[in-house]
């Protein structure tokens, strides 16, 4: 493993820890037949709409509806915010993994992330979700939902483990500035295409931008010829 200054391993663990969520949702999909259902008695919202929520659209809505007196939030709406919510709040982790990382070495070792992510488990399911009223507190799971909750977490520290092994052959700010370019290319041609459908913009002015970045191209190749 490279030496690396923290703020490289703060922002390569936030990377993995994002990496890490999609591979959780990879898990929870691949079980969803396995996935033990909860005693109806377990836990008691103190709100209503928790009925129909999970803990992550309940954090959203909170944020939005009761923190920025925003909304009220639609069905999809409320499922963006959560997954939003699940990546964000995997990637905070990974990022405090990375920066204990860079520093204990030994946490690279499998003993070391399987450390890691049974300590993610036993603060988040067990008590920063009940402290927040968003589940029960542990005793009131059977032991099968434990279980499965760890797997799931496990399967989300090996996620985070192998986005870092990658990325400590390939430092993560290129890998950033290539993710961020891709993706403003792309929320750029969505947007082009909407203004296009618009009978508001006229066409010519929607198109001259491309048109002068083909120009622009176009000298470009000449000059390196």
């Amino acid at each position: 493993m490279r030496r690396k200054r923290p703020i490289a391993a703060l922002v390569e663990g936030l990377i993995a820890g994002a990496v890490g969520a999609g591979v959780q949702s990879l898990f929870f999909r691949a079980t969803a037949s396995l996935t033990p259902a909860p005693p109806k008695d377990a836990f008691d919202p103190p709100e209503a709409e928790q009925a129909d929520e999970s803990a992550q659209e309940t954090v959203g809505r909170r944020l939005v509806e009761d923190l920025a007196q925003r909304g009220p939030l639609d069905e999809q709406e409320k499922a963006r915010l959560g997954n939003a919510i699940h990546y964000g709040y995997g990637a905070a982790w990974g990022g405090l993994y990375g920066l204990l990382r860079a520093s204990y070495p030994r946490l690279w070792r499998p003993s070391g992330v399987a450390a890691f992510s049974v300590g993610v488990w036993l603060l988040s399911d067990n008590v920063i979700l009940p402290l927040f009223k968003l589940a029960a507190w542990p005793h009131r799971y059977p032991l099968r939902s434990h279980a499965y909750a760890l797997a799931a977490h496990l399967a989300y520290g090996a996620g985070v483990a192998g986005a870092l092994a990658v990325e400590d052959g390939a430092p993560a700010m290129p890998m950033v500035a290539a993710f961020a370019l891709a993706r403003g290319r792309a929320v750029g041609e969505r947007a082009l295409e909407r203004a296009r459908s618009s009978a508001i913009v006229p066409r010519d002015l929607i198109e001259a931008p491309r048109h002068l970045a083909a120009a622009i191209a176009r000298r470009a190749r000449d000059a390196v010829r």
